[in-house]
């Protein structure tokens, strides 16, 4: 129940309301403890329809978050350390303009990690393998455009697509590691990226993006609702493509991954 003051000019009325209330012929919805909005009856279905996902969303996250889950910390902990990396890697005193631009896209991977994990606790499993390919493949142009400027320059102020198999053709080329080799003479990588995981990751994420009819789950009897056994995958999903983006930046910018694990010990037992 809801105390709420309604006024009309000089007129003024103290009601008690249930969070949905008929008032003059229209529902009055609750929206929050400070809000509340007049609607009409055709998009009454619609509005009680939100909150009924919302509610059962909501319910889906609370059993996903009471659950003992090392793989959701450690999913959490990877998060943080790719935000804090990009940190580190912006406060470089030599570089360059475009880079300083690039170091944003850090905090784009960053979150869309975070959301792949409330889609999972929501048991969205769609729009969580959905920002989990983007956040994929934005961490692998990180690396990509870091020395190609006229590419990202392209991309950012002359609509240019990337590419996501020439991104990883590209890092994957001998020429590259030579070209590694001769601003960091001390690396022992043998490859600059898991090329088969990526590769992998992104086209069995992409089944989603596309719409694969294996992926649909619209008329199963658990559509949306929690399920210890799917949560468990799509967290596996989340690690296996921050292990893959953390390779591939602790290969490319050694010095701020050594920043990094110093601000976060304990990804370095993760």
């Amino acid at each position: 129940m809801y105390n709420l003051t309604i006024q009309n000019g000089s007129f003024r009325q103290h009601i008690t309301v249930n969070k949905s209330s008929l008032i003059q012929g229209r529902k009055l919805i609750i929206v929050d403890s400070q809000n509340c909005k007049l609607v009409e009856d055709g998009e009454l279905h619609c509005m009680e329809v939100l909150f009924e996902l919302n509610k059962k969303f909501s319910d889906n996250l609370v059993k996903f978050v009471s659950e003992p889950n090392n793989l959701r910390k450690t999913a959490d902990l990877k998060a943080r350390a790719l935000a804090y990396l990009g940190e580190e890697i912006s406060t470089c005193h030599d570089i360059q303009t475009n880079q300083i631009e690039i170091c944003k896209i850090f905090d784009e991977v960053f979150a869309d990690l975070v959301l792949s994990l409330y889609f999972t606790g929501c048991a969205l499993d769609k729009p969580a393998h959905s920002v989990l390919r983007r956040s994929l493949e934005l961490g692998i142009a990180i690396v990509y455009l870091w020395d190609l400027p006229h590419i990202f320059w392209g991309w950012k102020s002359h609509n240019q697509d990337l590419n996501f198999n020439d991104m990883l053709d590209h890092l994957s080329k001998e020429s590259y590691k030579t070209f590694l080799t001769s601003i960091n003479p001390g690396h022992t990588f043998e490859t600059m990226i898991d090329f088969k995981e990526a590769t992998n990751l992104y086209r069995t994420l992409s089944d989603t993006v596309h719409g694969k009819i294996s992926t649909h789950e619209s008329n199963l009897a658990d559509r949306f609702m929690h399920n210890s056994t799917d949560s468990q995958r799509n967290l596996q999903f989340i690690l296996r493509v921050e292990d893959v983006l953390l390779e591939l930046f602790r290969n490319r910018f050694p010095d701020g991954y050594e920043l990094m694990a110093v601000k976060i010990p304990a990804i370095t037992k993760s």
